[in-house]
């Protein structure tokens, strides 16, 4: 905490947003004149809140004088970082400058609140003794009772529930209490047993003010949370009780059939699949969602990997053709397709855009709708024309200012410059185009596409490769230098999709597991899809399920019940923000997809392969679902034999180590 003597100019700098800088700033006494830059303050709370704290008495004025009403003013808009207003406006250092300042606004009364409940709550000083209160036990069985907590001469009563697994939904609360008590709720999805990670940046919180009597109340917006703390706030002089009967989550998700299903001799590997399609589940609503709690927005990327996840572990298709006309939607008024739709945030994030164009592949794969891609086709083509047309340079490369991330890991990758992971992927993406095209008899679009991906490749190969380091750069910057970083996200993409220089397939299937020192690894659970397509794609497939045993088990370790977004890294409190994530759902995919090895030959699984990999496990079973019914399969190794037991439903065929199986159930040596 930094002292701040009165009369003295603060730095915006001393204040942080969040509660990494819970220290703050100390005033001593006297007159203070507060300026907040609100300018980079990125939060999913819907107003700015300032949190001040005195054992003290204190009061807050209008800069605009004591007779104005009005505590706050704001100075703005401005039209842009250009606008003579806008540096005059940081230097603001007195009531009369404010005053005289053209675009100062007084913000009215009602638009300001003195009482935050995320601030009442994460800043709460706990007391010595113990509440009184009886029968907490009872609000965990809807049939055993009710909770009493009595009011209390030395402070308000907080209780914190466990509901046992992460939610998304809507919280209902039935009380009985005298007029006037405050119910203070928020949600959070993470506790260790020294403290509470609570929802920084966001405001999961709701306030309920009791009228006299027994009364129920459900919340309309939708909160993800694991753990709740209730607060409750007799007024002064109260002596009656409040009886808690009942607090609850009313889940709301996508209403998913129960169809895909694995088990094999690996416990740990069976609760990565459970908490897998548990995650997918509750980041499932109208929309695929990337999480239930912080932005609750469908992110294009995201929900490629959803969809895939969606297709193994429910057999469901709906969703995700929806999700992809939904973002196609998007090319109305951006280039290509946003990052997420529909938003008032016009963004673009082109390695999201472009896994549209293989979610719509991959969609037609899984499904054999054809439908879809041909209500989609018109986008596709639309996003593959633009950016020919406006974002390629004179190297023939692919070049645009916009949020150029592909993994939470110190990639380089500016807002600016030519980005290989995008020109790798873009090629990827016409690949994938030109077969959609195949498909709807477009042989001419077909041809172009397939042309324009040659030509990317050969420009690729010529520009982005560094000879001396036998890898990729990650990025060409603006100034026109190559970058110094080479990263494993940027080598295994490019060995995805079959544009690594001629001769070198061995070298780039030894970056998959063995990475040069110094080069960036994969960051998150999202880019670990990649990772075990890649070990799929090389045969390398035992490094598979040690992929789920070391992260996933490592989730699970922590008493997890859905998928984080992030990987821990060195110096973090916290193991992640996001503790649901479906971006990192992959074992979902991979266990019925790698390990029982089925996979679609033709669109629907008309036709698919059985191709299993057991590695170290002695049996695994589990159900694929596809739109001709399920195909199950079971594993079990006797002696130096694989023995597989396979159920291909009718009107499918299987492929088994070239052999063909119609439908029925099969016993097979392997």
């Amino acid at each position: 905490m930094a002292d701040h003597p009165a009369g003295h100019p603060l730095g915006v700098g001393n204040i942080q947003h969040g509660s990494e800088a819970r220290g703050g700033v100390r005033f001593s006494a006297g007159e203070h004149l507060l300026v907040f830059d609100l300018r980079n303050v990125v939060s999913h709370s819907w107003y700015p809140t300032i949190i001040l704290d005195s054992d003290d008495e204190f009061s807050l004025r209008s800069p605009l004088g004591c007779d104005d009403p009005w505590q706050f003013v704001t100075v703005g808009p401005f039209k842009s970082k250009d606008d003579p207003y806008f540096d005059e406006s940081v230097s603001l250092a007195s009531p009369e400058l404010i005053a005289r300042h053209p675009l100062v606004s007084r913000i009215p009364l009602e638009y300001t609140a003195v009482d935050d409940v995320y601030a009442r709550t994460v800043y709460a000083v706990g007391l010595d003794g113990e509440p009184s209160l009886t029968g907490l036990e009872n609000v965990l069985d809807s049939t055993a009772g009710s909770a009493v907590i009595k009011p209390s001469e030395r402070g308000d009563t907080e209780v914190i529930f466990d509901f046992g697994q992460e939610l998304t939904g809507f919280v209902d609360i039935d009380i009985e209490a005298p007029e006037g008590v405050v119910v203070d709720f928020n949600g959070f999805e993470y506790a260790d047993a020294k403290d509470i990670q609570w929802t920084d940046h966001l405001n999961n919180t709701f306030r309920y003010i009791s009228r006299g009597g027994r009364q129920s109340w459900g919340s309309i917006v939708r909160r993800g949370f694991r753990y709740a703390s209730l607060t409750i706030r007799f007024p002064e002089g109260c002596s009656e009780p409040l009886i808690l009967h009942s607090i609850r989550c009313r889940l709301s998700t996508y209403p998913y059939e129960e169809r895909g299903w694995f088990e094999c001799s690996d416990d740990v590997i069976n609760r990565a699949w459970d908490i897998s399609c548990r995650t997918i589940r509750i980041c499932s609503e109208d929309t695929f969602v990337d999480c239930p709690t912080y932005e609750q927005a469908f992110w294009v990327g995201d929900s490629r990997n959803e969809s895939l996840f969606a297709y193994t572990a429910f057999g469901d298709y709906a969703l995700a053709r929806r999700c992809l006309l939904l973002a196609g939607e998007s090319l109305r008024r951006s280039p290509m397709v946003e990052s997420h739709v529909p938003s008032g945030w016009v963004n673009l994030l082109p390695a999201w855009s472009l896994l549209w164009n293989l979610a719509c592949e991959e969609y037609y794969l899984f499904s054999g709708d054809v439908s879809l891609i041909e209500e989609v086709y018109p986008a596709v083509r639309e996003q593959n024309v633009n950016i020919h047309n406006k974002f390629m340079n004179d190297k023939g490369l692919f070049e645009i200012k916009a949020w150029n991330m592909l993994d939470w890991a110190p990639m380089d990758t500016p807002d600016e410059g030519i980005i290989t992971h995008l020109n790798i992927l873009l090629v990827r993406a016409l690949n994938a185009s030109a077969k959609i095209a195949d498909v709807l008899g477009k042989t001419d679009d077909a041809s172009m596409f397939r042309s324009w991906a040659s030509d990317l490749r050969e420009a690729v190969n010529r520009h982005l490769w560094d000879e001396t380091a036998q890898g990729y750069v990650d990025c060409i910057r603006a100034d026109g230098t190559p970058s110094p970083v080479k990263s494993q996200q940027t080598q295994v993409v490019a060995y995805l999709c079959d544009v690594e220089p001629e001769g070198l397939k061995e070298l780039f299937e030894s970056y998959i597991t063995n990475v040069p020192e110094g080069w960036v690894t994969f960051g998150s659970p999202f880019s670990l899809t990649l990772l075990m397509d890649a070990l799929d794609k090389s045969g390398i497939r035992h490094g598979i399920t040690d992929i789920i045993r070391r992260w996933w088990g490592l989730m699970l370790d922590c008493g997890v019940t859905t998928c984080w977004e992030t990987l821990p890294t060195a110096g973090s409190r916290w193991p992640t923000r996001s503790h649901c994530h479906a971006w990192s759902s992959a074992p979902a995919y991979a266990l019925p997809v790698y390990v029982l090895g089925v996979k679609p030959i033709e669109p629907g699984f008309r036709r698919f392969e059985l191709n299993p990999f057991l590695d170290d496990l002695k049996w695994a079973s589990g159900t694929v679902p596809t739109p001709y019914g399920d195909i199950k399969v079971d594993l079990r190794r006797e002696g130096s034999s694989l023995m597989a037991t396979l159920t291909v439903p009718n009107g499918t065929e299987a492929v088994v180590g070239g052999v063909e199986y119609a439908s029925g159930t099969h016993s097979i040596v392997l």
